[in-house]
């Protein structure tokens, strides 16, 4: 019999309840084989999911199909955990935190807190600073100052991608090459293209993330593909990631950016460098086709 993945997710305990299982895919926070997973996306033994809970993305390997809630200790014998580390317990203790029930901060408590961020962000700007200085000193020209560097914007002040990243199955099918793909997946951030109702052939996938950090999805990419590099297209920058028949990447945009992701069938012969072209150009189209 078939299983579900917000089934498995929940019968593995990486979600408290089932409802929490389907909200999380309906929400685009679950992934299987990098493209975005509706509820009742049937999984098999090999498939990767990935489940952002918690605010941390878990990274799995399905070894056994259950779709009944197990014990902890069975549950992790049907998996294989890729997750990357959780943050460390001097990190969690150094966040501010508020006791649960305490209301909204008062006016004194939002300067403390103003005051604490202040170090912090003075910091990051001079990281940010030196990565620029650095990667800009063997410019051609020589006198090429683009002054410091700026804070990324306020979420979704980024561009505005319309239905899909801006382009059409019909477009989607003749520069990925691939045949018989269908719209499976549908909604204001993300779109999918599938072969097969199972997913077990060819996938691309749109999503258009706001107020997400590209820097977390590049860190889950570096542990999850063979090869992660910067990428800059159109003048704007993130990164590809690729694998052995996937490739995948993320452009950002202030405090927005998006991600093409494009899976060739595992039976495929088609080279990972023809893959990553069609993802490129696949960015570079929704790119040109974005308004303020």
């Amino acid at each position: 019999m078939a299983t579900r993945v917000d089934s498995w997710i929940w019968s593995i305990r990486l979600t408290k309840t089932r409802s929490a299982a389907g909200a999380a895919c309906r929400a685009g926070h679950v992934r299987v084989n990098g493209a975005t997973a509706k509820p009742a996306q049937v999984i098999t033994v090999g498939d990767e999911v990935r489940v952002r809970v918690g605010g941390r993305e878990r990274i799995v390997e399905v070894v056994r199909e259950v779709a009944k809630r197990v014990s902890a200790t069975v549950a992790a014998a049907c998996y294989i955990d890729k997750s990357p580390p959780p943050p460390s317990k001097e990190v969690l203790t150094s966040q501010p935190r508020r006791d649960r029930g305490a209301g909204r901060p008062t006016k004194r408590e939002r300067r403390e807190l103003d005051r604490f961020r202040a170090p912090t962000m003075v910091a990051l700007l001079a990281a940010l600073m030196l990565v620029v200085v650095g990667c800009g000193g063997g410019s051609k020209g020589g006198g090429g100052d683009d002054g410091p560097p700026k804070a990324p914007g306020d979420a979704g002040t980024g561009p505005y991608f319309g239905e899909c990243g801006n382009l059409t199955t019909e477009e989607v099918v003749k520069i990925t090459g691939f045949g018989g793909l269908q719209n499976t997946v549908n909604n204001t951030s993300s779109c999918e293209w599938s072969s097969n109702n199972l997913r077990t052939g060819a996938v691309v996938s749109f999503n258009w993330y706001r107020g997400s950090p590209i820097d977390r999805e590049r860190a889950t990419e570096q542990l999850s593909r063979a090869v992660t590099e910067n990428v800059e297209i159109k003048g704007h920058k993130g990164f590809i990631a690729w694998d052995e028949t996937i490739c995948e990447i993320g452009i950002a945009f202030g405090a927005d950016f998006f991600e093409w992701s494009v899976r060739a069938d595992y039976t495929s012969q088609m080279p990972t460098q023809q893959i990553c072209a069609a993802t490129r150009q696949l960015s570079t189209m929704s790119i040109e086709r974005s308004s303020s």
